[in-house]
């Protein structure tokens, strides 16, 4: 009998545990739905343009994140010839960037900022000063002709410039990739040799 009120007693305390295990468990259930329920409609009743804000605002940290504009002053004066020397991997954009060099695929850009106290025409000159990578190219816009030679690029270069005006010449460059299996093995030969490109840019006002 005793044996029996015993057995009784032990089943007895199981099940309750396992009723209080589900009803916490479910209470848990119930409480997660509505925290996040209530999480989904603050942000739409309260703060409707959250989202999309902070959708704008990633998307200019990641835009700016993922260039490497290099700015090149001169300030040009009348027969005076400014000169100043760039290295093409200080230019890559981040998002191509491959082991901290140029390589096939990679592209960016450099901002040439002319300013002057009168008005003035100008020039532009480059000079390489190691071996460039057949298939880089260069040039001002999309849609504009697209240079092989940065030198060739640069006899196009020539313009006015007003008093106090402050004038951007963007010049974009990007080493094309997989145009033939040719060009991808020179390519391949040009990457393991060139990991660097040295130019100087002259700025010249008459």
């Amino acid at each position: 009998m005793r044996k029996n009120k015993k057995r009784y007693v032990i089943i007895m305390i199981i099940f309750v545990c396992m009723i209080l295990f589900i009803i916490n468990f479910i209470k848990y259930d119930f409480l997660q739905e509505d925290l996040l329920f209530f999480q989904i409609f603050n942000l739409k009743t309260h703060s409707p343009n959250i989202t999309d804000r902070n959708k704008e605002e990633l998307k200019e940290i990641n835009e700016k994140s993922s260039t490497n504009v290099k700015n090149v002053y001169f300030r040009i004066q009348y027969q005076n010839k400014k000169l100043k020397a760039l290295n093409l991997s200080d230019t890559v954009n981040n998002k191509t960037l491959l082991y901290e060099k140029i390589a096939p695929g990679t592209s960016g850009r450099f901002d040439i900022i002319l300013t002057s106290n009168e008005n003035l025409n100008y020039k532009i000159e480059f000079e390489s000063e190691n071996e460039k990578p057949s298939n880089l190219q260069f040039y001002t816009s999309e849609e504009g002709k697209k240079y092989n030679v940065l030198e060739e690029l640069g006899e196009s270069l020539t313009g006015t410039i007003l008093k106090k005006e402050e004038k951007v010449i963007p010049v974009c460059w990007k080493w094309e990739y997989e145009i033939s299996r040719e060009q991808n093995r020179q390519d391949t030969l040009e990457a393991k040799k060139i990991r660097e490109y040295h130019f100087l840019i002259y700025v010249q006002g008459y």
